[in-house]
């Protein structure tokens, strides 16, 4: 295992600047250790999110294809979203998964927890695995989510990234801790 270093940096003033209802920034001003030269640092402040890895009954993957404003063109993934205040991890991966694909599963477990991006935002990723997926409505996705749900055989996944069709580093870290469970 890696070692520890302590955590030397010192923060001494925190600027909530915007809110953009999904996340809010802040501004730090921070004290380098090394030399005590100060820095000013942004940091995005937003809710933990969960992804889900949902497997049916048939040993398919339910994945979304939506339009992604960042990039600018439709994605293919797997369901997840942010958590509601106060909600559990399992519960937001769980409704998450039925709001957007209509799918319900038989068992919900955790694969793992990880940094979405640690250098500019300070939430986590909680990432599941959902099996015995089956189908009780069409969904009910957010007004503003356009998505399609696509079911694939669980074995087409690798070919599905191999060739560029699933690219969301989330998606793919998620893969990857269920590849490994």
């Amino acid at each position: 295992m890696a070692e520890q270093v302590p955590l030397a940096w010192q923060r001494v003033g925190v600027r909530h600047e915007r809110d953009y209802k999904i996340f809010q920034t802040r501004t730090l001003d921070v004290t380098d250790p090394r030399n005590g030269a100060p820095y000013v640092r942004t940091v995005i402040h937003a809710p933990d999110w969960v992804n889900v890895v949902p497997v049916t009954v048939n040993d398919e993957v339910v994945l979304v294809r939506q339009f992604r404003f960042g990039t600018w063109s439709n994605t293919l993934e797997i369901p997840g979203g942010m958590l509601d205040a106060g909600e559990d991890a399992l519960a937001a991966a769980s409704r998450e998964l039925e709001e957007e694909t209509g799918y319900r599963p038989a068992k919900v477990t955790p694969l793992g927890v990880s940094n979405p991006n640690p250098a500019i935002f300070d939430n986590r990723l909680h990432t599941f695995l959902a099996e015995g997926c089956v189908r009780v409505h069409d969904g009910r996705p957010d007004a503003s989510e356009d998505l399609q749900v696509v079911v694939v055989p669980r074995q087409e996944l690798r070919a599905l990234v191999t060739r560029g069709e699933i690219t969301h580093s989330l998606v793919l870290a998620a893969l990857l801790f269920e590849s490994w469970r």
